[in-house]
């Protein structure tokens, strides 16, 4: 067994070009924020985001992959 940080309810407020996704959310809470404040500051492994369906938000972790900012998994997770 290994300890492992989390946090499993993040909800988004905008995507990377500024499209709402939950009008009530910050603005700065956009996909590409939100991973580097949990890996960068937070020391967090496991994000769960919920608002992961909105094709907006699609685009933008579609982005992060192409820019080979984070890695798609074999088990289709994601690490940045």
């Amino acid at each position: 067994m290994y300890e492992v940080f989390a946090d499993l309810h993040i909800h988004i407020g905008r995507t990377k070009n500024n499209k709402p996704i939950k009008i009530t959310a910050a603005r700065s809470l956009n996909f590409e924020n939100i991973a580097n404040e949990c890996v960068d500051r937070k020391g967090i492994s496991i994000a769960g985001i919920i608002d992961c369906a909105s094709p907006y938000v699609i685009e933008d972790i579609e982005e992060f992959l192409k820019n080979g900012e984070a890695r798609e998994l074999a088990d289709r997770r994601y690490y940045i």
